[in-house]
């Protein structure tokens, strides 16, 4: 009853440290969460630093909810974007798209690269697609062989069983 309290400090918070406390929150906030899932599966995070305000907000608004989604497709032009962005953008849910391929095997309209050049173009339209809609990308290593008239004939070439392993 005799000790007396220290009087407070006026708070004094420029606006350069508030952003930089804030940046520190959702950084401890998005590693707590990531940190609940196993880190081999987790694909990699941004950090507060790397991201610009609106990717912060929608991270932290993404904290609450618990959905998750994996679109699958055989080919990079498979996905559908709008219903990648409503996933991660408007459900807030953690989205992803796996491709089974690269896209390799392809044809190419608008240039003359084919083959592995092609799916290398093909690979980086679709990371840039998941930095618009902020959903994550997933690659097996199948090959893209081309066109194929049956199920059948594409798993006899990929492999039931290592596309199977692969996907789950």
């Amino acid at each position: 009853m005799g000790r007396s309290e220290p009087e407070s400090a006026p708070l004094h918070m420029t606006h350069h440290s508030f952003a930089r406390c804030w940046q520190a929150a959702v950084a401890v906030a998005i590693l707590a969460v990531a940190g609940t899932a196993n880190s081999a599966d987790a694909p990699p995070l941004l950090s507060p630093d790397q991201m610009n305000g609106s990717e912060i907000q929608l991270a932290l608004q993404k904290l609450n909810v618990l959905g998750r989604v994996l679109y699958i497709a055989a080919h990079p032009d498979d996905e559908n974007t709008n219903l990648m962005a409503f996933w991660a953008n408007g459900s807030l849910y953690d989205a992803a798209y796996l491709s089974i391929t690269r896209g390799d095997g392809g044809q190419n309209l608008i240039g003359p690269e084919l083959g592995e050049r092609l799916g290398v173009i093909r690979t980086e339209e679709l990371i840039d697609a998941r930095r618009i809609d902020h959903a994550s990308q997933f690659f097996t290593r199948a090959i893209d062989f081309g066109f194929s008239k049956t199920a059948d004939e594409t798993m006899h070439i990929w492999g039931h069983d290592k596309i199977l392993d692969a996907v789950v």
